[in-house]
């Protein structure tokens, strides 16, 4: 069936009563999209608790760049370097590997001892480590150095004890399920980078997703979506909310269209490399 049929006859349903997104979670499918009357707007207020910095090492200030345009969420990439874990985009040689204590844990921890949460408005804040690579080593070694920071987020079998900072592992789908499994007391959970309407309820292991933009949604100009792509964002949020995970999406285009419909539709996380434009652009949404 072509696209323009399939919306045919969703809209069709839709009409008639016969078919909704929380009834028939199959419509986000890859290639389909949700009834129109699925898109409902999701006015948010604080919209800076979503602002999320990819790639946040990159910046002049790692970290403190985030803090200072008020976002709540930081995203580094991580490797294992000679047993230590370090911070860099591809690993190579010659480029610059710093430390993940040194970048984040120290002066978070120290920020919260002085403010009792990272702001100073007793928000989490959300750390996302993207492992590059996989192996015990690399689990182990995380594993031991998260347990060093009080201020984090800890899971104890089926307790969790919120804190002022949690950390979530993205990336290596290995590794991060390997760190889950292997270890009941944690202080990090993980997400998906792949979505399905028969995914099961989160749990304490699995709180998240983190989606690429263009597997779900138009890649093309500036993000704008057509109304079958708003309805087919709209269900998939829907569904990640009912299941009790939070969403982020990666790869979107990093401008303020982007920005808009992300907000619109719930989107829990904002993703931008320039800081400044999405600071500007939350400041002034409605």
């Amino acid at each position: 069936m072509s696209a323009r049929k399939l919306v045919t006859v969703l809209l069709g349903l839709s009409l008639s009563g016969g078919l909704g997104c929380a009834s028939r979670p199959e419509a986000c499918r890859e290639g389909q999209v949700a009834t129109p009357a699925a898109a409902q707007r999701h006015p948010v207020a604080g919209h800076h608790l979503r602002a999320h910095a990819h790639n946040d090492y990159e910046h002049e200030r790692p970290l403190f760049d985030a803090l200072g345009h008020r976002f709540y969420s930081v995203e580094a990439d991580l490797y294992l370097t000679d047993g230590k874990l370090s911070v860099s985009h591809l690993n190579l040689p010659w480029e610059s590997k710093r430390s993940l204590e040194q970048l984040y844990l120290e002066p978070l921890q120290a920020r919260i001892d002085e403010r009792g949460s990272v702001h100073g408005d007793g928000v989490t804040f959300t750390l996302w480590l993207d492992l590059k690579q996989g192996g015990p080593e690399l689990v182990d070694t995380l594993h031991a150095v998260l347990e060093k920071y009080p201020m984090l987020t800890r899971i104890d079998g089926d307790e969790v004890h919120p804190g002022p900072v949690t950390v979530v592992l993205t990336g290596d789908a290995q590794g991060k399920r390997d760190f889950v499994t292997r270890y009941p007391q944690r202080r990090a959970v993980r997400d998906s980078n792949d979505y399905s309407p028969e995914d099961p309820p989160a749990d304490n292991a699995w709180g998240y997703y983190a989606l690429k933009w263009s597997d779900y949604l138009d890649a093309s100009g500036t993000g704008q979506l057509d109304d079958s792509q708003r309805a087919r964002l709209a269900c998939i949020i829907e569904n990640a909310h009912a299941q009790g995970r939070k969403v982020r999406f990666f790869g979107a285009p990093d401008h303020p269209d982007t920005w808009r419909v992300a907000l619109e539709y719930g989107v829990d996380f904002l993703g931008a490399d320039d800081l400044q434009g999405l600071d500007s652009f939350l400041e002034g949404a409605p």
